[in-house]
């Protein structure tokens, strides 16, 4: 409780404040920490009693000789939880230091006590970072393993689940993420959710027992929080699931919307919005590339603009041609050079999905694409 770390914390903070010496004394009556470092380790019988009778105890000049160890001064015992941890002695003038010994006394409780309050919160997020590993990584979680560390956290951790990754970039002259995480956990601390800091600069937010709609309400609560920040960010949501074992799902879905999401700069990304171009580019690199590598000879903006008219417009003619402003006509010259050029048939159902492919592994990229599958073999 009581660490001789923390009682020399303690004694650098008091002295700056005070001209007399400051001894911290643990259970047995050593002086754990002083302004004297001589002293560090001796017996300090006079602190002792004080502990014992659990009242401040004086030691006037004419006293120190009945007291091993002490010096004249006052010494109080410290409290924590209503129970004596330690004593305090401030050396000196027993008249001069005593008006300010309480204030110290009280000083050095609360030190104690944030110094406590900062080892549970501590415990509680490493607690919190170990069921989400858990959850998230092993494609069998050991159910009763996490059971066990959810009691310790008196977490009710029933369905549904939902599972929100939030990235977020940091000024360049902030290269640390100190105190984000401690503000977002304040502000969903009373809320139904597990927070970890997954990776640098990412946060994942595992809601429970809270259906969509709550989620979406907390989601806004949590980019007002970014933007109050000035923080550049992206949040991926995955879709609700009602068991343990599915939340693993969840966390791929929430990753590979966050993913999209920062690769077209969106603020916030729904997987239910985006999961056909999600799940798109999980297909291997080089399976895309030789897609690419077949298009790429006859790319150009205006076979892009033209697709993406005509898949925005569900394969209807006269709407992409309004949309883009052209003659219906014109519309359908396009599509057949198309045909033309690549073999595929934006008309037809199955080669339109291998187009729609194309625009959705961002082929104005083609030479980056491609030199990152060369640099694989």
């Amino acid at each position: 409780m009581l660490t001789p770390e923390l009682a020399a914390e303690i004694v650098q903070e008091t002295m700056e404040r005070l001209d007399r010496n400051i001894n911290i004394m643990d259970l047995t009556g050593t002086i754990i920490a002083s302004g004297d470092a001589g002293r560090i380790g001796q017996y300090h019988e006079a602190a002792a009693e004080a502990m014992r009778q659990n009242r401040e105890l004086i030691v006037e000049e004419h006293h120190v000789p009945q007291w091993n160890g002490a010096h004249i001064g006052i010494n109080l015992p410290v409290h924590y939880n209503g129970r004596v941890v330690g004593a305090i002695g401030i050396t000196g003038t027993p008249n001069e230091v005593k008006p300010f010994g309480h204030l110290v006394k009280m000083t050095t409780e609360l030190m104690i006590r944030q110094k406590h309050l900062k080892l549970q919160d501590e415990w509680k997020q490493m607690t919190v970072d170990l069921i989400v590993e858990e959850l998230l990584q092993s494609s069998a979680p050991d159910l009763p393993m996490i059971d066990q560390r959810l009691e310790t956290l008196h977490c009710r951790f029933s369905p549904p689940y939902q599972v929100a990754a939030a990235a977020y970039k940091l000024p360049s002259e902030n290269k640390g993420n100190e105190g984000l995480l401690a503000k977002v956990q304040r502000m969903f601390q009373s809320d139904k959710a597990l927070i970890s800091q997954y990776r640098p600069q990412k946060l994942l937010f595992l809601f429970y027992e809270i259906p969509p709609e709550g989620v979406e309400h907390k989601l806004v609560k949590l980019t007002e929080l970014l933007e109050r920040e000035a923080l550049k960010h992206t949040i991926g949501v995955g879709s609700p699931v009602m068991t343990r074992e599915a939340i693993r799902l969840g966390f791929t879905e929430a990753d590979l919307a966050l993913r999209m999401g920062e690769s077209e700069d969106r603020p916030l990304v729904r997987f239910d919005t985006v999961e056909a171009k999600a799940l798109v580019h999980e297909i291997p690199l080089e399976h895309r590339n030789r897609l690419l590598t077949k298009i790429q000879p006859y790319w150009n903006d205006k076979m892009r603009e033209t697709l993406q008219a005509f898949f925005d417009c569900s394969l209807s003619i006269a709407s992409s041609a309004k949309m883009l402003n052209i003659h219906r006509n014109t519309m359908i010259y396009r599509l057949e050079q198309i045909k033309a050029l690549t073999g595929y048939d934006p008309q037809q159902f199955q080669d339109a999905v291998l187009l729609q492919f194309v625009l959705w592994f961002r082929p104005e990229s083609f030479h980056m694409e491609l030199n990152k599958g060369s640099s694989s073999d």
